[in-house]
């Protein structure tokens, strides 16, 4: 029997960034099947204020924070 090489992709990834507003260091889960590059919104869960994102996959898929913006 032959097993297949095959790449494993994490079911989620995480990606520190530092609050906009209440400049807490914290981390965002980011869903490698969504794309190399994403965007959306989520609230801080220290102040709870949203927080508009732009997340990209680096060569080694690791998510990295490219924009943490506070959303109009």
């Amino acid at each position: 029997m032959r097993t297949a090489n095959r790449r494993m992709v994490p079911l989620e990834s995480d990606a520190a960034y530092t609050c906009p507003r209440c400049s807490e260091t914290n981390y965002v889960a980011v869903d490698p099947s969504g794309g190399r590059r994403q965007s959306f919104i989520e609230d801080c869960p220290v102040c709870c204020n949203p927080i508009d994102f732009v997340v990209t996959f680096d060569r080694e898929g690791d998510a990295v924070v490219e924009r943490a913006e506070l959303a109009e």
